[in-house]
C-alpha cells in the first residue's frame, strides 16, 4: 500500500492561521476566513516548487510561470495578488517572472532605436545592469491588471490608476513595487535586495 499523497503547503498555511487567528481577529484585520482560503488557493495549479537544481526553461527567451520565480517571491505575490482581487475586484495576471539575458537586452533597444513615440521600458542593458528577472528562480514578478475577471478572454489596462494600489500591497506584503522609481515601472513587483 502506497502513502498518502502529501498534504499541499498552503493547506497547512490554512491550518496554521485558523489555529492561531480566530474568525474574529481574521476579519479584523480584513481577511475573512473565505478571504483567507482564497488568498492561499488563488490559483486552482498554485506552483509546486521545483528543486534548487531547476533550470531555466531550455530555449526560452522568457516565462511567465510562478513556478520560474523564487518560492518567497511568489509566496508573498499570490498573497497580494488575493488582496488586490478583494480590494479592487480586478485580477491580476502574470506577464513575466523569469527572462533570459538576450531577451533582456532586447528589451533595453527599445526607446533607443530612435523610432518617433517609442517609450523606454527598461534601465537595465542586461549585461552591465542585471534585472531580477534574470536570475534564476526570478526575484521579480511583472503583471498586467485585467479589467474584466472572470471573462473568457483578458482585458488588460495599461493606465497607471489601475496598478497604483500596487504600492501600498507591495508594502504590505514584503515587496518592492517598480512603480516607486525614478522610471515608473507600475506592473513590476520583486523581492527586496536583502531578501527579507
Amino acid at each position: 500500500m502506497s502513502d498518502p499523497a502529501p498534504k499541499p503547503w498552503y493547506d497547512w498555511v490554512l491550518e496554521l492561521m485558523e489555529t492561531f487567528f480566530t474568525n474574529q481577529q481574521l476579519g479584523a484585520a480584513g481577511a475573512g476566513p473565505a478571504a483567507l482560503k482564497t488568498a492561499i488557493t488563488v490559483h486552482a495549479n498554485l506552483p509546486t516548487f521545483a528543486p534548487a537544481n531547476r533550470q531555466p526553461p531550455p530555449g526560452a527567451a522568457e516565462s511567465r510561470d510562478l513556478c520560474d520565480a523564487h518560492p518567497e517571491l511568489a509566496r508573498r505575490y499570490l498573497l497580494l495578488k488575493a488582496a488586490f482581487q478583494e480590494r479592487t475586484g480586478r485580477c491580476l495576471i502574470e506577464t513575466c517572472t523569469w527572462r533570459s539575458a538576450a531577451h533582456q537586452q532586447e528589451l533595453f533597444k527599445i526607446g533607443r532605436r530612435g523610432v518617433p513615440g517609442e517609450l523606454t521600458v527598461t534601465q537595465l542593458d542586461g549585461v552591465t545592469k542585471k534585472s531580477r528577472h534574470m536570475v534564476y528562480p526570478a526575484e521579480a514578478v511583472d503583471v498586467a491588471v485585467d479589467m474584466e475577471p472572470g471573462a473568457a478572454k483578458h482585458h488588460p489596462t495599461w493606465d497607471r490608476a489601475a496598478y497604483a494600489i500596487l504600492g501600498p500591497l507591495a508594502a504590505e506584503f514584503g515587496l518592492v513595487w517598480g512603480g516607486n522609481w525614478h522610471l515608473d515601472d507600475y506592473p513590476h513587483l520583486e523581492l527586496p535586495a536583502n531578501g527579507s
